[in-house]
């Protein structure tokens, strides 16, 4: 044997398998971990491949839950439009948990939702509902709480008239959309591109959005 060198014991080889099974358990993960991470990048995979073939999935309650292709705007009542709120609503959204986070200015979701009124229409909004140009909405009456019975604010009561640049939004399903009757009118210039349904599913699915506890009280009393 070589001068200096001392048979070993065992003690290395056990250190070495130490130090291997320690490294094999830093790269494992048990799959309660793994699951939530994997589900976590498939979905932002599939938003960034829908973002780039021009498509949007909508998850939201107002409007039927699916799959949209975004097209060229043309702005006219009834089209559905994708677009971004005003960064004041944005906040109380975000706040509040009706929105989810986006690429929106302010950091929220962008919404999709039908156009209820253009510039230079008369919309008339009251506890029991809109008008516009003398029409009612049907089924627009307001809700004075949202789910989780927290007072909801609203649009400012009475007859206006669009302003030049802005639009009136509604969801399709108005009892569970949070839309222009609470926060008012949408910039023109927020609004991204107009939304086609591709698949979706109707009725939409209960509980995504803010308000869907109670209506009015003047509702109520037949008013």
């Amino acid at each position: 044997m070589l001068a200096g060198l001392q048979p070993d014991s065992g003690g290395f080889l056990r250190e070495t398998h130490t130090l291997v099974m320690r490294k094999r358990a830093t790269l494992s993960f048990s799959p309660h971990r793994r699951w939530p991470l994997l589900l976590t990048a498939l979905s932002a995979g599939v938003a960034v491949l829908a973002n780039t073939l021009g498509l949007r999935i909508n998850t939201t309650a107002s409007m039927p839950i699916g799959l949209y292709r975004v097209v060229q705007l043309r702005l006219k009542r009834g089209a559905w439009v994708v677009f971004c709120l005003p960064e004041e609503a944005a906040h109380v959204g975000l706040e509040r948990a009706y929105l989810r986070r986006g690429p929106c200015p302010g950091g929220s979701q962008e919404l999709i939702k039908e156009i209820a009124a253009l510039p230079g229409d008369r919309v008339t909004l009251s506890p029991s509902g809109l008008t516009v140009n003398g029409s009612a909405i049907p089924g627009a009456a307001l809700h004075t709480v949202d789910r989780a019975r927290r007072m909801l604010a609203h649009a400012p009561f009475g007859e206006k008239v669009v302003s030049p640049g802005e639009l009136w939004v509604l969801g399709v399903d108005h009892r569970m959309s949070w839309d222009s009757r609470y926060f008012g009118p949408v910039p023109v210039d927020r609004v991204r591109a107009a939304a086609i349904p591709l698949l979706t599913f109707d009725p939409p699915l209960p509980g995504t959005e803010a308000a869907d506890v109670k209506t009015s009280p003047e509702r109520n009393s037949g008013q």
